[in-house]
């Protein structure tokens, strides 16, 4: 799977500067242009790292970084 952005891993590195933030699927599937279906999809199968707080998914940006840095040409 390849991702196909411009700047979006800077914005998202510099966005936030704290790499312990969680983000929810959705702010995800915004910073990264992708159906929210897709994200849940990576949720699921484990390919995203993420954890479950209170029922509802959360992704550490740090995973996210890590994510998108692997999967990137």
């Amino acid at each position: 799977m390849h991702f196909f952005y411009s700047m979006e891993q800077n914005a998202i590195e510099e966005e936030v500067e704290d790499t312990c933030i969680m983000l929810r699927p959705s702010d995800i599937s915004e910073l990264l242009d992708l159906h929210p279906n897709t994200i849940y999809r990576l949720l699921q199968s484990g390919k995203l790292p993420a954890r479950k707080v209170g029922g509802s998914w959360r992704i550490y940006k740090k995973d996210l970084i890590d994510f998108i840095e692997k999967h990137s040409g």
